[in-house]
């Protein structure tokens, strides 16, 4: 299976970031984590109501109710081990500051899938890691069913990925054909 260019700039990304990560305490982490489900929550949002594709918009729709229950879980887990606390904010960039909000053209699209797939993947490894730093089989396997259902959007997300950069590809070489015959 072809290697596309983003995975490759998200493993980049998401590997600087979770070195950041390493650095916060457990309940940080949560919150980190929370945070991230309730952007995932809004960018999904925001996809199913924009996009017109039958098959992507039900897609889409499925992770919004995948992302809330992934924010449920998190939140029930922060409260039997932090019982009486707060979840902490954590600062961490939004993809609302990295996304155009109207799609018009495939290669904002592209643009929106590409933050889609950076989130996806850092949740994964995220959620991977915190399977692996936690005692108690209960919160290994929660965590563990987190991080794949994460790893199943991510690959939602590279094969839109795929498809429209190559719907891209081709709309831009029937422009550049319409203008070699525009001109002769």
């Amino acid at each position: 299976m072809e290697r596309i260019e983003i995975e490759g700039e998200a493993e980049e990304r998401v590997s600087m970031i979770l070195k950041e990560l390493a650095e916060l305490s457990l309940e940080e982490m949560l919150g980190y984590a929370l945070k991230g489900e309730e952007d995932a929550i809004g960018l999904y949002t925001m996809l199913a109501e924009k996009i017109e594709e039958p098959h992507a918009k039900m897609r889409f729709r499925q992770f919004i109710k995948s992302e809330k229950g992934h924010k449920e879980k998190i939140l029930r887990i922060f409260g039997e081990l932090f019982p009486e606390r707060q979840i902490p904010e954590v600062a961490s960039p939004t993809w609302a500051d990295e996304v155009k909000h109207e799609i018009k053209t495939v290669g904002d699209y592209l643009e929106v899938l590409e933050v889609a797939i950076r989130s996806e993947k850092l949740a994964e490894k995220m959620y991977v890691s915190m399977a692996g730093s936690l005692s108690g089989e209960r919160y290994r396997d929660i965590f563990t069913s987190l991080a794949e259902d994460e790893r199943g959007h991510y690959e939602f997300l590279i094969s839109q990925y795929r498809f429209y950069r190559r719907a891209k590809v081709e709309e831009n070489l029937h422009g550049i054909i319409e203008s070699l015959i525009r001109k002769e």
